[in-house]
């Protein structure tokens, strides 16, 4: 089994070297969020995060 995780991280080291250079454009030359999308975001973010931790919350009592 030590063999299928050597593997699994040759490939996956593999693909990040790939996709490095094509994220790297992305970051550069993509579109730039204003600080409402931002804002907009960070809520829907904390909405699922919170929503999570109600779930946790009322599976232990």
């Amino acid at each position: 089994m030590d063999w299928i995780k050597i593997i699994s991280v040759i490939l996956l080291g593999g693909m990040v070297i790939y996709l490095w250079p094509t994220a790297k454009h992305w970051v550069k030359n993509g579109p730039k969020g204003s600080s409402k999308e931002w804002l907009n975001f960070a809520l829907i973010l904390a909405a699922v995060v919170g929503f999570v931790f109600l779930l946790i919350f009322m599976m232990k009592k």
